[in-house]
């Protein structure tokens, strides 16, 4: 669980291997900081690591940052294509699974892949997203899950958008953040100081 470990960022990312956080002042692999934040972004929402690529989401600026290892450091680049970027001011958290996965506050989820929208449409639900803060992809599961605050659950979608299913819970509605673990059926919340578990179906 990346967010086991000590950390001041306010946003982590794991490759499997190390734990990546993001603040105002960098990015940090463990303890050691590995990009500095040269007025690139305003207000981090989120942070991904793919295959060694670095992937930053302000909100402020309103875009998705791409940083690709070159050298002893790393190279910069728009992530999206095209002249305008979609509006994620209200973005509160990404995750990456070879597409880029965004959550919005507004109970939206969007889906980008080579840096254009898949226009994806979330259907299924039984009431609909609120106050949504953190998403959780990964190239190796078929399903994306959302932790909901607002409706106290994490809600389970495949790759397409459609309800499959969801965990509920009265600790989740003050939750800081999750992870997830199919290989140990486990979903674990990080809320008020403590790591609960809930197992997966």
């Amino acid at each position: 669980m990346a967010f086991a470990a000590k950390t001041s960022g306010n946003s982590f990312a794991t490759d499997g291997k190390n734990n990546f956080y993001i603040n105002d002042k960098g990015v940090f692999k463990e303890d050691k900081q590995i990009i500095k934040n040269d007025s690139d972004w305003d207000n981090a929402a989120g942070i991904g690591v793919y295959f060694g690529n670095i992937y930053v989401l302000d909100k402020t600026k309103g875009g998705i940052i791409k940083f690709v290892p070159a050298g002893s450091g790393y190279s910069k680049s728009t992530y999206f294509t095209g002249s305008t970027s979609p509006d994620l001011s209200n973005a509160t958290g990404m995750a990456i699974d070879g597409s880029i996965w965004v959550v919005l506050s507004s109970g939206n989820v969007l889906k980008f892949t080579r840096g254009v929208s898949d226009n994806l449409k979330v259907s299924g639900l039984d009431k609909p997203l609120s106050n949504s803060t953190k998403i959780w992809a990964n190239l190796d599961s078929e399903k994306v899950y959302v932790l909901d605050k607002g409706n106290g659950r994490i809600v389970v979608l495949d790759k397409t958008g459609v309800y499959k299913e969801q965990y509920q819970a009265g600790i989740i509605k003050n939750a800081k953040d999750f992870d997830i673990s199919e290989k140990d059926k486990k979903i674990f919340i990080l809320s008020s100081g403590k790591i609960y578990a809930i197992d997966l179906k």
